[in-house]
């Protein structure tokens, strides 16, 4: 059975900026996005496929630029390939709530 965690982040930086940096972070520790669902611009959920040994590496490299709610590194251990499910919600500071989306006309 694959073992979950949750975590909560707050980030008060460009939310654009911001996904770049946690792509970059997540992919930089072999982790593999499985699921995303995106708030208008106010917060965006993720699911996280990674091994166990990857865990503690992540939360440091998200944690340079979001606020990360704490890890319990004592459920972690650091030699285990084990896949873990790691659910991300992060809200974001600037967001407005009044995010639109452009679809441009069809023809026909």
């Amino acid at each position: 059975m694959v073992k979950k965690l949750n975590w909560q982040a707050y980030c008060g930086d460009d939310r654009h900026k911001a996904i770049e940096e946690i792509k970059a972070a997540i992919s930089n520790n072999d982790g593999c996005i499985m699921n995303f669902n995106l708030f208008s611009d106010l917060a965006l959920s993720l699911s996280i496929e990674i091994e166990e040994n990857r865990i503690n590496d992540l939360f440091t490299s998200l944690n340079n630029f979001l606020k990360l709610s704490e890890i319990n590194a004592e459920i972690i251990n650091p030699t285990s390939k084990k896949e873990w499910l790691i659910f991300l919600n992060i809200s974001f500071s600037q967001g407005t709530g009044k995010l639109q989306i452009e679809i441009p006309s069809v023809p026909g």
